[in-house]
């Protein structure tokens, strides 16, 4: 077996401590260290390594989920390769799934663990050039609003009000974007054929994972290999209403009795569709368009889990 540890080559993303953890965990076997050179690149790399070998890769995702999303979006489709997670991003939220990354911080634990396979979930349509692979969540709505507006701010600066108020782009785009407009969102979400929603809608998830946003429990009864979506939409609500939700929803307790406002179904294919471009976040990759098809495949990701 190979081993190919991904680190992230930006400035913080490998240090010398990082590299001696490695050396002396792989110490006498086969492996190698590839690090990034930006987003998606590990992408075209790590495609093209696993279809010059025979051997199987156990390829190390060392970072966050953003980490981990752009591996399994690389593996989809080798039969030789097998993904272990060294957690040291900030939300790892994927690894809540298995108790934490407090289990994702060993490389000998992650070396002597078996891989067992896993669900992904497949989205294709407008804006996206190939189909698009998530391991653990996909979002859309209010909370997708905020990410892809927190993303422009902090990639274009923010306001002069926003920095008067002592604000940070993702808390502006909360307040001043999501707050504003995104409550009321033009997208039909549709679960092997039924309609779950009117025309507008609050938000909603797609999971494979449980949880999303770094401490939001979304799909508490989620199970990554049951070969099923976990669809959760919330209807829009009065601000009030809001606020009351949102303790339940960030607890995973919004599930626990039925409530008009959430609508919860567990299916194989998800279509959400609007009269207009929307922004969808797929394990923290934004993306924008308005037909989108989610479908999910099996066992497609062969998972090293600790025990």
């Amino acid at each position: 077996m190979k081993h190919l540890i991904v680190v992230n080559g930006n400035a913080g993303g490998f240090n010398k401590e990082l590299e001696e953890k490695i050396n002396e965990a792989f110490k006498g076997l086969d492996f190698e260290i590839y690090k990034t050179t930006g987003p998606r690149s590990v992408i075209p790399f790590l495609k093209e390594y696993l279809k010059k070998t025979k051997d199987t890769v156990r390829v190390y995702a060392c970072g966050g989920d953003g980490t981990v999303h752009e591996v399994v979006n690389a593996v989809i489709g080798a039969s030789n390769a097998e993904v272990a997670i060294f957690a040291s991003g900030t939300g790892n939220d994927f690894v809540k799934i298995y108790g934490g990354k407090e289990k994702f911080q060993d490389f000998k634990t992650l070396i002597d663990a078996k891989a067992s396979p896993v669900d992904v979930s497949e989205l294709v349509g407008d804006g996206v050039k190939e189909p698009l692979y998530s391991i653990n969540v996909i979002n859309f709505g209010f909370d997708a609003i905020v990410g892809a507006m927190g993303n422009y701010y902090k990639e274009n600066g923010l306001p002069e009000e926003a920095k008067k108020k002592g604000l940070g782009p993702y808390d502006y785009a909360l307040k001043h974007d999501a707050m504003k407009h995104g409550r009321f969102n033009d997208i039909e979400v549709y679960a092997d054929g039924e309609k779950l929603n009117e025309k507008q809608m609050l938000l909603a998830t797609l999971a494979q994972g449980q949880y999303v946003g770094g401490k939001f429990r979304c799909a508490p009864k989620s199970i990554n290999n049951d070969g099923l979506i976990d669809v959760c939409v919330l209807k829009t609500m009065t601000f009030l209403g809001l606020g009351m939700i949102i303790g339940t929803y960030t607890k995973g307790n919004h599930l626990n009795r039925k409530r008009r406002k959430v609508v919860y179904r567990r299916a194989k294919e998800i279509k959400m569709v609007s009269p207009k471009d929307f922004d969808v976040c797929v394990d923290g990759e934004m993306i924008k368009g308005n037909n989108f098809t989610v479908k999910v495949v099996p066992g497609a990701v062969k998972l090293v889990i600790p025990q």
